[in-house]
């Protein structure tokens, strides 16, 4: 007879291969829907790869469904389930101040990187439907970029995926490196990889840390608006930001400084969470 706990690892790989299931089968789900029904709009016969603003909101839509479908079906309560618990608005404040300060330190990683793993011309091309020139286009983008895509990407990585792992493995730490590297990998895209991850291990401290998603959803929308800005600037819009083609000094000295008064105000407003407990049917 397995002791107890025999029983608990056993059951904590099971709990730990159902997240990975779930969450692979939805994010792959809604990708290659949203993809198959994108491409009845995509003109091909054009020089480059015009893709459709609204398949961003409708393919991170098309995500939450088999998630949300599963959790209902095992009568498993959403807001517990995927971390979507309130915070004070204090915490949120923190989160905008992390957000910006993280967006420009990853940007000026993101220039750094590029230095010896450049981009390819048509990835960088590709990142062309972040651009617009119409009202209509604009709130597309907003929509999709800004607020869609990281509400539902935090809650199936840090709501619900990390969580699991918290659970399965019982180790804080394991669970937010496992849930950063899958975060990344299925970015798909090899040149972004260690800002992505690193961004994914910000967001995964900060959603288990005050036992919410949303101070990541803030971070990660933060983070997003600012690409989306300085993708629709001109050049001469930002030369106060940008020195020989880095971001400068003083800036980067700046967001630093504001991380650190930001993650200081969080740490203190939220303090180390009592470990998680089974909800209902999360046991597997």
């Amino acid at each position: 007879m397995d002791t107890p706990e025999e029983l608990e690892i056993t059951r904590g790989r099971k709990q730990v291969r159902f997240a990975f299931v779930v969450t692979l089968g939805s994010m792959l789900m809604g990708g290659v829907l949203g993809a198959v029904i994108m491409l009845a709009f995509i003109d091909t016969s054009g020089p480059t790869l015009d893709l459709p603003r609204w398949g961003i909101i409708f393919s991170e839509a098309l995500i939450m469904v088999p998630l949300v479908a599963l959790l209902r079906r095992r009568n498993l309560p959403l807001i517990p389930s995927l971390r979507l618990e309130a915070v004070d608005p204090v915490t949120i404040r923190d989160a905008v101040l992390i957000g910006v300060g993280v967006s420009v330190l990853m940007d000026e990683m993101d220039r750094l990187v590029a230095l010896v793993f450049p981009l390819p011309e048509n990835i960088a091309q590709a990142m062309g439907f972040l651009t617009f020139n119409t009202p209509t286009d604009a709130l597309l983008v907003v929509g999709g970029a800004v607020i869609m895509a990281p509400m539902v990407e935090e809650i199936v990585f840090r709501g619900f995926f990390q969580r699991q792992l918290e659970l399965g493995y019982r180790d804080i730490t394991k669970a937010i490196l496992f849930s950063s590297g899958l975060f990344m990998v299925l970015h798909f895209n090899p040149w972004w990889s260690l800002q992505i991850y690193m961004l994914g291990m910000v967001l995964g401290f900060m959603a288990w840390r005050c036992g919410s998603i949303w101070p990541s959803v803030v971070v990660h929308g933060v983070n997003n608006a600012l690409a989306v800005a300085f993708a629709n600037a001109e050049e001469d819009a930002v030369s106060w930001y940008v020195m020989g083609g880095h971001v400068s000094p003083l800036w980067l000295f700046i967001a630093a400084l504001v991380v650190y008064a930001g993650f200081k105000s969080f740490l203190t407003q939220n303090r180390e969470p009592i470990p998680d407990q089974p909800v209902g049917g999360d046991r597997q």
